[in-house]
Parts: C-alpha cells; sequence; structure tokens
C-alpha cells in the first residue's frame, strides 16, 4: 500500500528541488494527496486521472487546461508498479520544457517506490516473525497451528532449543530492521541460527543444540564484530538448554543472565548464576529493609564498606586483604571490630558473615540500579 502520507509527500518535496518545478501527487481516484503547494491537496486533478486510466504520460497545455477540471499548465505521468498503476505524478510548468525529463524523472520515482515498498513488505515480515517469537516465548498455548505458523515464517519450532539475549548497554542504541540481514551475514554460531530483535535495544539468537564452547567463543566473534559495526557496547547471556515448545523458560534465563553481564562486562551463562538467581528474585523493597538491618551503618564510613568489600573477595583472608589495601594486619583487625561495632555482627560467626555478604551484595546491587537509571 503506498503511504502519500509520509512516502509521497517525500518525493513531491525531492523532486521540486531539483527540477525547480511545482509538484504533486495523486492517488488513483484523481485526487491529489501530496502537494508542493498545500492549498491543492484533496483537489480533484482530473487530467491525472486520465493519465491513470489511460496509462501514459499527457501534456496539459492550453487546450486541455479548458476542457479538464483542476489542472495546470504542465505534465502527468503515471507510476505503474508491477503492471498496476498506483498513483499520478504532475510536474507543473510549460510542457516542452518538461518533457526531456520526464522519462528519467518517472523511472528514477518509479525505483524509489518499489524499493520503498520491497522495504515496508521486508518490514511487516521482520515485525510478524517478531510477534510469532514473542508469542512463542510468552504464551503457555502452543498447537499443531502454531507449528504450523511457524513453518510458514521460516521458522522449524522443533529445532529451537537455546535462546541467547543480547542487549545494548545504553538504551538508546537501537537495532535496526535493515541490520538483521548484516549481523546474519557475519555470524558462525549456527547456520540454522534465527535472529530477532526483542524490543528496540535487544536481539535474541534462537539456536539448535550445539556445544557449549563453541558457543562461546562464536559468540565472543559475533559481539566483537557487533561492536565494531554498530560502535556500541552490548551485553549478552546464555539461556540453558529447553524443549522447543518450552523456549520461554531459556529467554527467560537468558534475560536474567543478561543483566548480569550489563553489570560484570562479560558473556554470562544462566548456569553461572546462584546468589544472583536468589537476589534477583527479591522484591526491591525487602532488598532496602535488609540493607537497613545489616550494612547501612557503614554507609557514613564508605572506607569500612570497601575494606568490607575486599576482606570478602579474598575470602575472609587477613593476610591477603591487608596486602591488597596496603595497611598493616592491626590495622585491618582494627577496622573489621569496628564493622563489628556498627553493624552488631560478628566476623567470626558463620551466620553474621552471610548476613553481612548478603548485605554487601544487595548494596552493591542497589547501586548498580541506581547508575544504570
Amino acid at each position: 500500500m503506498f503511504q502519500f502520507d509520509t512516502l509521497g509527500q517525500e518525493i513531491v518535496e525531492e523532486l521540486s528541488s531539483l527540477i525547480q518545478e511545482q509538484v504533486i501527487l495523486t492517488d488513483r481516484r484523481g485526487f491529489i494527496q501530496a502537494s508542493t503547494d498545500p492549498k491543492r491537496i484533496n483537489q480533484f486533478h482530473e487530467g491525472a486521472l486520465l493519465s491513470l486510466r489511460q496509462k501514459k504520460i499527457l501534456y496539459m497545455t492550453d487546450k486541455e487546461l479548458e476542457r479538464l477540471r483542476g489542472v495546470r499548465k504542465g505534465i502527468v505521468l503515471p507510476l505503474i508498479i508491477s503492471g498496476e498503476p498506483i498513483a499520478v505524478l504532475g510536474i507543473t510548468g510549460e510542457p516542452e520544457k518538461i518533457q526531456p525529463q520526464a522519462q528519467l524523472i518517472l523511472r528514477v520515482v518509479e525505483l524509489f517506490i518499489q524499493d520503498s515498498l520491497k522495504r515496508k513488505e521486508k518490514e511487516e515480515k521482520v515485525r510478524e516473525r517478531e510477534f510469532f517469537v514473542f508469542e512463542w516465548l510468552t504464551s503457555s498455548k502452543k498447537d499443531e497451528r502454531f507449528l504450523e505458523r511457524g513453518t510458514l515464517l521460516g521458522i522449524d519450532v522443533e529445532k529451537y532449543k537455546q535462546v541467547v539475549v543480547i542487549e545494548a548497554v545504553n538504551d538508546d542504541d537501537q537495532f535496526t530492521v535493515e541490520e538483521l540481514d548484516s549481523f546474519i551475514v557475519i555470524q558462525n554460531i549456527h547456520p540454522e541460527m534465527k535472529l530477532t530483535r526483542w524490543g528496540q535495544n535487544k536481539l535474541l539468537l534462537l539456536l539448535p543444540d550445539i556445544p557449549e564452547d563453541k558457543l562461546m567463543n562464536e559468540l565472543e566473534y559475533f559481539l566483537l564484530h557487533l561492536k565494531r559495526r554498530k560502535k556500541i557496547a552490548v551485553a549478552a547471556g546464555i539461556g540453558g538448554s529447553a524443549h522447543p515448545l518450552e523456549l520461554g523458560k531459556s529467554f527467560n534465563e537468558a534475560e536474567r543472565a543478561v543483566a548480569v553481564s550489563k553489570r560484570v562486562g562479560r558473556v554470562v551463562l544462566e548456569r553461572e548464576l546462584r546468589f544472583d538467581l536468589i537476589i534477583q528474585s527479591l522484591p526491591e523493597t525487602t532488598c532496602d529493609e535488609f540493607i537497613r538491618r545489616t550494612v547501612e551503618p557503614l554507609g557514613s564510613d564508605m572506607e569500612l564498606l570497601h575494606n568490607l568489600r575486599i576482606w570478602f573477595s579474598e575470602n575472609q583472608s587477613m593476610q591477603n586483604t591487608a596486602q591488597k589495601l596496603h595497611i598493616h594486619k592491626n590495622t585491618l583487625t582494627y577496622r573489621l571490630q569496628k564493622v563489628e561495632q556498627l553493624t552488631g555482627l560478628s566476623v567470626s560467626d558463620i551466620h553474621d558473615v552471610f548476613l553481612l555478604y548478603l548485605g554487601i551484595r544487595l548494596w552493591d546491587e542497589r547501586a548498580s540500579r541506581l547508575v544504570t537509571m
């Protein structure tokens, strides 16, 4: 379907700037839908209707001005796509002056429209596939008809068992329909991989069975090309293998993994997530209350908070922690005692140590969330 409100006006304005003449574009009824003169929009142009019916270029001379309604001196050219006239282009001016350029102008506009219609058709197919994948990953109802729809879209549903989510770190960075084909060309992950968008800033990779080491290696290579081509930062999360009709499970896992990937700066497998799985499942109010009851008193002394974080990263080794912080062990002992005083939790009691560790992790998770907002 030809879009007069967008493409039509674009054609009219572009041609007018090139040939320095007034330009109109009519629909199949002969009514002007786009024009360099806004007053002419929706007016009837009888010469355009005749040109459309006869499928040929007509010249609007003084004679035509006397007998045809709504015309001005110039030339009208039917736009024929796939053998069917879809619109008429009108150029105001002396017909003899315009005539030498008429065929060239007509051909250029027809090619422009054909390209636009092909792109529109492609975009519609991409969106249809995106809608199908959305239903696949979120709906519980998948019958024989659903599988048939997949086949019509070129997707053999029963082949696919794993989802990878790639997300632009910056929400303003987006993936376009036109880029999808080029992304497919550069990938060597799997010849039958399906690539689709999820919103504007995420890509989904739907994969058949593939060895984990090959997936990791080829995904890293693919992401490298993606970053270079788009010049953006991306994160990637890999879901576990699932039954094709329950692929939403793998997708949800990949979503959790990509959230962690954005924080740690590398590809993350869902099976790596253990502690993160618990943290991300907790309501925000619960996390805030837990922080308040554990490590929040350390917030007024960021040095203590940092020392405690390093102590955990060094597996509670006093010697290693002191070396990493470039302080004496006695100084570290004093600071950990201060942590105990402020929090009321003992660094030598395993139960309290766990509470402190969980508090630190939730504190950092909250800080990371605030930074990305």
